[in-house]
Order: C-alpha cells, then structure tokens, then sequence
C-alpha cells in the first residue's frame, strides 16, 4: 500500500484562489483575497492540530 502523502499545506493556497475568484466578481479583490488568506491559514492548523489528535490514538 501506498504511503498517503501529507498535503494539508495546499490548503492555503486553495482558500487564497477561492478568495481572489470571489474578490474579482464583487469588485473587492484585496479584501477578500485577505479573508481567503486567513481562512486557509486557521483551517490549516485546525487540520494539523486534527490529524496530530487522530494519529496519536492509533
């Protein structure tokens, strides 16, 4: 079997698209690509601090 490879960091990335993509339709660009920023940002550690829970039980 595979090794599952760990790309939770591509998390922030994804959030700060989304966040511009969204900026660009309501005229908004830095605002809402700032918001995606730090949402990917908090969703990344909030994953990492879940995965670290999960893989220490096993």
């Amino acid at each position: 079997m595979a090794k599952k490879k760990k790309n939770i960091i591509l998390v922030i990335p994804a959030f700060l698209i989304m966040g511009a993509a969204v900026g660009l339709q309501t005229k908004d660009v830095i605002k809402q690509t700032l918001v995606g920023l730090i949402v990917g940002v908090v969703i990344y550690f909030f994953l990492s601090y879940r995965n670290k829970k999960i893989n220490s039980n096993k």
